[in-house]
C-alpha cells in the first residue's frame, strides 16, 4: 500500500517520512486526507454565496488569485463580472464577493495572503504603526499625508474628499 504524502499545495507526492513540501512549505497530508482537503476545497468553490458583499474590486487575474486564498482559508467566495461599454474604452468591472457574514474574516485573510506575498508590507505596516515612514523610516506625525523627508504620500487623498474638504 502506498503512504506517501502529498502536498495539499502543489500536489508533489513525497516519502512517508517527509512532512513538509520542499516548494511551498506546506504540511504534507496522507492520501485519504489529501483526498478530504480536495472534496472540502471542492464544495467550498461551489458553495452558492447568498447576498454577496464586495470585499476587493479589480483584475479578474487578481481577484482569481484572491479567490484562491479565501478557498484555502475556507471562505465561499464568487467573482462578478460586469461587462464594459459595447465601444470597448470601458472595461469589465470585476468584484470578489462573499457572504456578509464573512467579509471580516475574508478581509483578515486577503491581507494575511497579501503580507505571505509581498513581506514588505508587513515591514511597512508596523512602521506605520511606529509612527515612522515605510520607505525611509523617519518621524511622521499621526496626520501627515507625506514623510517630511523623502516625500513619500502616507495618505491616498480620492478626488471626492478634495472637492468635499
Amino acid at each position: 500500500m502506498n503512504r506517501n504524502k502529498i502536498c495539499p499545495n502543489c500536489e508533489t507526492e513525497y516519502l512517508p517520512h517527509i512532512w513538509k513540501c520542499a516548494d511551498c512549505g506546506a504540511v504534507l497530508l496522507p492520501p485519504e486526507e489529501y483526498r478530504e482537503a480536495q472534496e472540502e476545497r471542492k464544495r467550498i468553490e461551489e458553495e452558492n454565496v447568498e447576498d454577496a458583499v464586495a470585499v476587493r474590486e479589480g483584475d479578474l487575474n487578481w481577484l482569481t488569485e484572491l479567490r484562491a486564498a479565501l478557498v484555502d482559508a475556507g471562505i465561499p467566495s464568487t467573482i462578478d463580472v460586469d461587462a464594459g461599454c459595447k465601444k470597448g474604452c470601458c472595461g469589465d468591472k470585476c468584484r470578489l464577493k462573499v457572504a456578509p457574514e464573512d467579509l471580516e474574516r475574508a478581509q483578515d485573510s486577503i491581507e494575511e495572503y497579501l503580507m505571505k506575498v509581498n513581506p514588505e508590507f508587513r515591514t511597512s505596516k508596523e512602521l506605520i504603526r511606529e509612527g515612522r515612514c515605510p520607505a525611509c523610516g523617519s518621524p511622521v506625525g499621526a496626520d501627515a499625508r507625506e514623510c517630511p523627508d523623502c516625500g513619500l504620500p502616507l495618505l491616498i487623498v480620492e478626488e471626492d474628499d478634495i472637492q468635499s474638504g
